[in-house]
């Protein structure tokens, strides 16, 4: 029996649980931040939790990556940009966005519909696609599942009543970490 082909890379994987993060994030490319020094510096994110939201933001569009390194601010950026943190419409850029990347409608097409996928079958799918562990590519599909909550329970979502995004949340590192992931 063949085995499937991998074509996804750790790094396009995403696992920046916090899309409040993410945008954090993506404000401060849009403000000239051009390292993950300076992304850190400015946002108080940790500097691992930085590339975490860096690749994430670059997976849902919002960022492209330079060849040289760092990122850019793309079209989708400055509509992330132009709704009021934690609005309705900034939960429904973010929705957009998850449901047009490509990567996400590989491992997770049916993230929105009325029944949720498992977060097991998310995993399945990314071990399918990657090289990833079966427990790493769990954590991220945890990831996936978190954004999913955060959109549809608008309480959860960006500072919102039990949400848990901020500067000092555990995005929850894998165990196969790297500079490149």
């Amino acid at each position: 029996m063949p085995t499937a082909r991998r074509s996804l890379e750790s790094k396009d994987i995403p696992q920046a649980d916090s899309l409040e993060n993410v945008r954090r994030i993506v404000d401060a490319v849009a403000e000239g931040a051009k390292t993950k020094a300076d992304v850190a510096e400015r946002t108080g994110i940790n500097p691992r939790h930085v590339l975490y939201g860096l690749h994430t933001a670059r997976v849902l569009g919002f960022l492209t990556e330079e060849n040289g390194g760092g990122f850019t601010p793309t079209e989708a950026a400055k509509a992330l940009r132009g709704a009021e943190s934690g609005s309705n419409e900034e939960r429904e850029t973010f929705r957009k966005a998850i449901q047009g990347s490509d990567i996400i409608s590989a491992i997770a097409p049916e993230l929105f519909s009325d029944k949720a996928p498992t977060q097991d079958a998310i995993t399945q799918k990314i071990v399918k696609l990657t090289d990833l562990s079966e427990s790493t590519a769990g954590r991220r599909a945890q990831t996936l599942i978190s954004w999913r909550t955060q959109i549809t329970q608008p309480s959860l979502f960006a500072g919102g009543v039990g949400s848990s995004g901020g500067a000092d949340q555990d995005e929850g590192d894998d165990e196969e970490d790297n500079a490149s992931a």
